[in-house]
């Protein structure tokens, strides 16, 4: 039996009695787990944690994935007794635009081919996610009772908020229940007929958006929430509103759908008369 087994359950036990989302627990636990597997059993000092960040920095290619595993690391150290040998994260220059996402075009594109190929499930799961700008982890209460409501609530990170559910969007997923079958619960459902895993409709994305010719790398759930946010900017320039639908706590978080993206930036800037 591993030496680390019982701290690792105990740090789990302390990650849930702390409401933490069970993908941020197995996210905390990983790396925890790498951490104590790394220390091998030396004494665990501030030199130590230095040493591990570096060996984190060599092995990452993005700072993104750096940070995280710190941000883990910081976690399990706090609640291990050791605040003093927590290390820093690597800075980075806030985001200002949000780029590598999909455009109406593209959208459009691969809403195409999933109705002309009969994948009626898959093109009204992204016809949710664009309408409705919310989470893929949120799919779970697109229900048959919801639908007839024109909304369901949710809660992520604490928080409850409403989600509305247009008529342009209602009708498609009557049609799409009548069709399959589906009378009352969930919707999208995977072979089990369990709700849709994330990693599921990821992959489904991937597969759709490579037959249709756009890029993959912007095929991910989250760009459909990112499309959505700047659609509606562009049509109403209500932050405050965009906020509340979104569900942030921030206006910072949403102040980005404000912004030009980087590739509008380079066009502007070939434009200049200089």
């Amino acid at each position: 039996m591993n030496d680390n087994t019982k701290e690792l359950e105990d740090f789990r036990t302390f990650l849930y009695d702390n409401e933490l989302s069970e993908r941020t627990r197995d996210i905390y636990l990983l790396h925890a787990q790498r951490f104590l597997t790394w220390l091998d059993g030396r004494e665990l000092t501030k030199r130590e944690t230095m040493k591990y960040k570096e060996t984190i920095i060599k092995n990452a290619r993005k700072t993104s994935t750096v940070n995280l595993a710190i941000t883990a690391l910081n976690r399990y150290l706090r609640y291990a007794g050791y605040e003093g040998c927590t290390v820093q994260a690597l800075k980075v220059q806030k985001q200002q635009c949000p780029d590598n996402i999909l455009s109406q075009t593209e959208y459009r594109r691969m809403m195409t081919y999933a109705r002309q190929t009969g994948q009626e499930k898959y093109y009204c799961i992204m016809r949710t996610l664009a309408l409705t700008g919310i989470r893929v982890s949120e799919l779970s209460g697109c229900t048959v009772e919801a639908v007839g409501h024109g909304g369901f609530e949710v809660e992520n990170k604490g928080k409850r908020r409403n989600v509305y559910l247009p008529r342009k969007l209602t009708g498609d997923l009557k049609r799409y229940c009548l069709h399959a079958h589906i009378d009352d619960g969930v919707i999208f459902r995977g072979n089990e007929g369990r709700p849709i895993s994330r990693i599921a409709v990821y992959k489904m994305l991937v597969r759709l958006a490579r037959r249709a010719g756009v890029p993959w790398e912007k095929a991910h759930p989250h760009s459909f929430r990112h499309l959505f946010a700047i659609t509606y900017m562009q049509k109403y320039s209500n932050l405050t509103e965009l906020a509340d639908i979104l569900g942030h706590s921030s206006m910072e978080t949403t102040r980005i759908y404000t912004t030009t993206s980087a590739e509008d930036k380079r066009r502007r800037m070939n434009e200049l008369d200089l």
